[in-house]
């Protein structure tokens, strides 16, 4: 049976890093005044080590699952409200986690026939605990982190259907730590006194393909943690790993298809390949999308 800091220790890793993920969040398409993509999908998230700093690597696997539900509204045609919202059931808890909320505005939209579309959009929010649950027992997908994410998102859309897509962030943390955790900790480490959780920088390149009843996509992200912020995990040492420093390269892709436009289906995955602080993990999506719009709401 793991002990109590194992199973923080190896969720902190698995799932802290894919929910700050703002890559899927904040893209750069707008659903346009008064349209809704409500999403729901389903995870299977699995690592076999844990890189710390220095690139060392430790055997602490993990798999787990959970549900989630993801909505864009569009508030007007350059300003979208986006949710995302995760709901664990696992063997020893089940209910609402660290959920997500976002507004992302595109100031800048040109055109031109011959060049294609280039967008630019901005976007923040905030995500925080959406219930009372516990961080520690095994099957947690959150920290109860609490954290404001602002986004830049350049989107060229080309006159041959392709696009591109930079995305550059910066993320400042506002954890707040348990009482019971610290004083769990204190026990063997009477002088801890936890760092506050680091801030840390993001960056993505994204390409795909949009089409009549399909849409393919690749991406690479990094996100990066000041080397000198933030604390580091060592074996048999227990500490809050919200204060650690989290560093990684990941790369993922969707494929989605839709027969009628209204509804479809994906499958996305993602690989975290080296970082600091933070799990080797893969990650299988898959999902639904249906897309409601102002008309079809008005039809009898």
């Amino acid at each position: 049976m793991k002990s109590l800091f194992q199973q923080l220790l190896t969720l902190f890793f698995l799932f802290d890093s894919y929910l700050l993920i703002s890559q899927g969040a904040l893209d750069g398409y707008m659903k346009g005044k008064g349209n809704m993509d409500i999403a729901p999908s389903f995870s299977q998230i699995s690592a076999k080590s844990l890189v710390g700093a220095s690139q060392q690597s430790y055997d602490i696997p993990y798999s787990g699952q959970f549900l989630s539900a993801f909505l864009t509204y569009g508030i007007h045609d350059k300003l979208d409200l986006v949710t995302t919202i995760p709901y664990v059931i696992s063997n020893d808890q089940r209910g609402l986690q660290d959920g997500g909320f976002f507004l992302k505005f595109r100031p800048i939209y040109l055109q031109n026939s011959s060049k294609g579309r280039l967008g630019i959009l901005f976007g923040s929010g905030i995500s925080l605990p959406l219930s009372n649950y516990q961080p520690t027992v095994a099957g947690a997908i959150g920290q109860r982190a609490i954290s404001a994410p602002v986004r830049s998102i350049i989107q060229w859309d080309t006159p041959w259907g392709a696009f591109v897509n930079i995305t550059a962030g910066y993320n400042w943390r506002f954890d707040q730590y348990q009482s019971d955790d610290l004083t769990r900790i204190r026990k063997t480490r009477p002088d801890y006194n936890p760092e506050k959780a680091p801030n840390y920088a993001t960056f993505l390149i994204k390409a795909g393909l949009p089409a009549a009843h399909y849409y393919l996509d690749g991406w690479i992200e990094w996100q990066h943690t000041n080397p000198n912020s933030g604390t580091d995990f060592v074996p048999g040492i227990e500490d809050l790993p919200q204060a650690y420093g989290i560093s990684y390269t990941q790369v993922g892709g969707t494929v989605y298809y839709s027969e009628t436009g209204r509804r479809g289906v994906y499958c996305s995955a993602s690989k975290i390949l080296n970082g600091r602080n933070v799990s080797r993990t893969l990650r299988i999506t898959v999902g639904m999308v249906f897309k409601i719009s102002p008309s079809a709401l008005n039809k009898p």
